[in-house]
């Protein structure tokens, strides 16, 4: 077996820039840890001119994983270059993993990027448009999301930042560029084309983009630009902020992400953790509970058994699940 392979994975886009800057991050990584990091899109990438990236294809989470499994690695590590917990990386990408038949080899996702980190780099990259207190008010947009979880994730990220700049909550607006129609979609409310509508402050408007790459939506005549030209009131300046692509903190965050294992143990150990647990707990209440309650040996061996049955059902459908994900 050929070890661990690392992936640097977003979601991918049809432009050019977003593919090569991609690729530049996974440059920076890879040298923070001291490994390769394969930069890979779970989808559209494949679709560019190679000829638009210097030649060299994109490629995509699929054809990833299958070369993986043709070169024997034991190990895919995938850090998501995603804001929250997408059904990119929560469903998309075990799918794919699984339905190439992987054998033995694991499939590891690391944390998405919300968290303290993410707060500091957008504060610097609205502060880089010349924002101070009371100079406007900001938007602090994402693409818009049809997982709750997602959203509540730029909401919580909008709160903080009201927090730490001393802000109301009409001097920053959490907002979405788009959402998929109906009233179950209605948490990612407002849309950047009404947020822009209720700035209050005089001033620059700051669209604080909530977005990693250049393409089609964060470019630099994408369509957040667009529907700030066309939905902006005639009296309001806006302007965008940097995209977090760019900013330099991201290279350490994602390689932390790769080597934080916080509390989890290796699946070795928590076999062997399990399986003490499941010899041992039944012996034990074997005899300490039936004691307690006046049962006979023959009572102590059938608690025990019964126990036993109880914790390797536990045991079985906790790694069953565990390879599932």
């Amino acid at each position: 077996m050929a070890g661990t392979r690392i992936l640097l994975v977003d979601n991918g886009s049809y432009e050019p820039a977003a593919t090569l800057a991609l690729r530049g991050l996974a440059q920076e990584v890879g040298k923070l840890i001291g490994q390769e990091v394969l930069p890979v899109s779970t989808m559209h990438s494949t679709k560019i001119d190679p000829a638009l990236l210097d030649g060299v294809p994109a490629v995509i989470f699929e054809g990833a994983v299958q070369q993986a499994k043709a070169e024997g690695i034991d190990e895919l590590v995938v850090l998501p270059l995603f804001i929250g917990p997408s059904r990119a990386i929560t469903e998309y990408l075990p799918k794919v993993f699984n339905d190439a038949q992987p054998g033995k080899m694991k499939l590891s996702i690391r944390e998405p990027l919300f968290g303290p980190e993410l707060q500091s780099m957008l504060v610097d990259n609205l502060k880089s448009t010349g924002w101070t207190k009371g100079s406007g008010t900001v938007l602090l947009c994402d693409h818009g999301s049809p997982i709750r979880e997602v959203t509540v994730c730029r909401n919580s990220l909008a709160n903080q930042l009201r927090n730490q700049l001393g802000l109301e909550d009409g001097e920053l607006i959490g907002c979405s560029m788009e959402r998929r129609e109906g009233p179950e979609y209605a948490f990612n409310e407002p849309l950047l084309q009404n947020a822009l509508g209720l700035t209050k402050l005089k001033g620059d408007t700051v669209i604080l983009m909530l977005f990693l790459l250049p393409g089609r939506h964060a470019g630099t005549d994408g369509d957040v630009a667009t529907i700030a030209k066309e939905h902006a009131p005639s009296d309001i300046r806006w302007k965008i902020s940097p995209l977090l692509g760019t900013h330099p903190l991201l290279p350490q965050v994602l390689a932390a992400r790769y080597s934080d294992k916080r509390s989890e143990l290796s699946d070795k150990q928590e076999a062997i953790g399990l399986g003490l647990l499941a010899l041992y707990l039944p012996i034990t209440l074997g005899y300490i509970l039936p004691t307690s309650i006046g049962l006979s040996s023959a009572g102590q061996t059938l608690v025990s058994v019964f126990a036993g049955i109880i914790l390797w059902a536990i045991v079985f459908f906790y790694f069953r699940s565990k390879r599932r994900k």
